[in-house]
């Protein structure tokens, strides 16, 4: 015993230098081990209440669809028998059923031969009209005579003896014998024939019929492989059992009484041994029952279980993971931080801090490098200066660099091209340096059209000549539309979007087309390729920006399409601008509507 104390608190000893004072000595796994027991408990409370609410549920599952199914069950018995009981009643008021019965006195008499095959062919046509009829027997009070068709053989037989025979106890009211006839453990109705004139029994008639009629509905109540269906009489005896390989320990004849004690319209009973559904059909003579063994609901509830063992496993395995995961990633950025101190306090000034936190540590990993930032700026702040002195100097001399010249240097490299016979090159060159002289010129804010189409003609050689065998472009210029004026660069920015962010990532040919046309007193530049489209919430958001631009206009930075919106809105009021369509992996449409113009406005 003192060897096993002295081996438990060296134990607790190592436990406690080991992992105790580690815990207590480290931010990530106090942390750690907070999330955990934060986390892990309240999960497993809620893992057993849902175990528990889902055994509860699935008994009440089981309980409410069986005793939905049990009732329609009943009615469909119901309605069956009755079906049965009609076939009879339907013979009963045949005018030349009662007739026949009462004449025929001996079969051998000729000239009774036709009243003999009338009830033949009346036998032959129940028969024949059901097919769940085993037999039909028509019974002639007078003669003692029964006439039956069973299995297509018609007899006809003389009764010495009532006694015993379903003809025994015919009466005003029908009668109906339910007994079990193994194997095909059928059912017979009787009905007594009475004439109407004196109210005197002549006959009877009867069918024996197979419980075959309801096994539809009983293969929709078999809905558990471990539940058995059963027909049972108002004594308890079991009149029809579908699959006589299965037994039952339940007792019938008590469950009869506790149906007929119980003072509610039950249509269950739950017992030491499952459940009992029932429903009584045909005025209470007979009933449908659906016994569900408890095995069936033990075994639903072991499922269960395993299934919320398993979830809780995943959940706990999950709850770990995510714990490590996010202590982790709390902690990191805080030994980043100190190691970043570290390197600080040994004089090492370059150390920076990368992060696109928000919260509080990622505050203060910004002020942490903004304060480095700041001490090496004022460390080197004269050195820094001359630098900054340089490079506006440099950025000055670029300023002074003349666009006429960029273009006039343009032209002198393009007649070197020609002197070296490179036309191509020298076409490009050309066009780029039209586009300069375009773009710099002092036409003002309006020009005409064609000369705006000249300009995009330009652009689009360039992108042809960058982009060979992959552009097709189609320019249409309706006849008459040349001299009218537009504000100048309206339809590049539009062209030049197209191939910024409709191509860029289009495969195969592109298409783009542009379309000039006068319709009635507006001018329609129609801009269509076949790009990879806008998505809908961005078309959603630019056409609501577009809306919402001001008149007054910041003219420096790049002229997009909004800029070209707002220049038409501008000069020619609201009801000019651009409408745009597009569909993602088909292209986008964009359609410039201002008004027909010859005037040279904004000159």
């Amino acid at each position: 015993m003192l060897k096993f104390m002295k081996a438990l608190n060296a134990f607790w000893m190592y436990i406690h230098q080991n992992l105790f004072r580690k815990i207590a000595s480290n931010i990530r796994y106090k942390l750690m081990l907070l999330m955990l027991s934060v986390m892990i408990l309240p999960l497993l409370i809620l893992i057993i209440f849902s175990i528990n609410v889902s055994q509860s549920n699935f008994e009440k599952e089981v309980v409410n669809s069986n005793e939905a199914r049990i009732n329609l069950a009943g009615k469909y018995l119901d309605e069956k028998l009755t079906e049965s009981d009609n076939i009879l009643f339907a013979s009963l008021i045949d005018e030349k059923l009662i007739p026949s019965i009462s004449q025929i006195n001996d079969e051998n008499i000729p000239l009774n031969f036709s009243t003999l095959a009338y009830i033949q062919d009346k036998l032959f046509s129940i028969y024949y009209g059901n097919k769940h009829v085993n037999a039909v027997s028509i019974y002639a009070k007078e003669s003692q005579t029964v006439y039956s068709l069973k299995e297509a053989d018609f007899k006809v037989s003389k009764i010495n003896q009532l006694n015993g025979t379903a003809w025994s106890n015919l009466g005003v009211r029908p009668n109906y014998s339910f007994e079990s006839k193994l194997p095909n453990q059928g059912f017979s109705l009787t009905r007594s024939i009475i004439r109407f004139e004196n109210r005197k029994i002549v006959g009877g008639i009867s069918l024996e019929m197979n419980w075959n009629v309801i096994d539809s509905v009983i293969e929709m109540l078999e809905s558990e492989p471990e539940s058995s269906v059963f027909v049972i009489d108002r004594q308890g005896h079991i009149l029809y059992n579908p699959n006589l390989g299965k037994k039952t320990s339940v007792d019938f004849h008590k469950i009869i009484k506790q149906m007929n004690d119980s003072k509610k319209n039950i249509s269950y009973l739950k017992m030491n041994k499952g459940y009992v559904f029932f429903k009584r059909a045909f005025n209470n003579k007979v009933a449908i029952v659906k016994v569900v063994p408890e095995s069936m609901l033990l075994n639903g509830v072991t499922k269960t279980l395993i299934v919320g063992i398993i979830i809780s496993a995943l959940s706990i395995l999950l709850t770990v993971i995510l714990s490590i995961f996010i202590s982790v990633r709390t902690t990191k950025p805080i030994i980043q931080l100190v190691h970043a101190m570290n390197e600080v306090g040994e004089n090492n000034l370059n150390v920076s801090i990368e992060t696109e936190r928000i919260d509080e540590i990622g505050l203060l990993e910004k002020r942490f490098s903004s304060m480095v930032y700041r001490i090496n700026e004022l460390i080197n702040k004269e050195y820094k200066s001359e630098i900054e002195t340089r490079n506006a100097q440099f950025m000055a001399l670029q300023a002074q660099i003349n666009p006429h010249f960029l273009y006039n240097t343009l032209q002198l490299v393009g007649g070197m091209a020609v002197t070296h016979k490179a036309e191509e090159i020298y076409s490009v060159i050309s066009a780029l340096s039209d586009m300069f002289r375009y773009i710099t010129g002092k036409q003002g804010n309006m020009v005409l059209i064609d000369r705006e189409i000249e300009h995009i003609k330009n652009y689009l050689y360039i992108q042809n000549m960058r982009f060979e065998g992959k552009v097709q472009t189609d320019l249409y210029i309706e006849e008459g539309t040349e001299g009218y004026t537009i504000p100048m660069l309206t339809i590049q920015p539009i062209v030049e979007n197209v191939f910024n962010h409709g191509f860029e990532q289009k495969k195969g040919l592109w298409k783009l087309s542009i379309d000039v046309q006068k319709v009635f007193d507006d001018i329609e530049i129609t801009i269509t390729d076949n790009g990879v489209g806008i998505p809908e919430e961005k078309l959603v958001d630019l056409i609501e920006q577009m809306k919402g631009i001001p008149y007054s206009l910041n003219t420096k930075g790049s002229i997009g399409i909004k800029n070209v919106a707002a220049r038409i809105r501008l000069y020619f009021g609201e009801d000019y601008g651009l409408d745009i369509s597009s569909t993602v992996g088909n292209g986008t449409i964009v359609v410039i509507r201002i008004p027909a113009k010859i005037t040279m406005e904004g000159n």
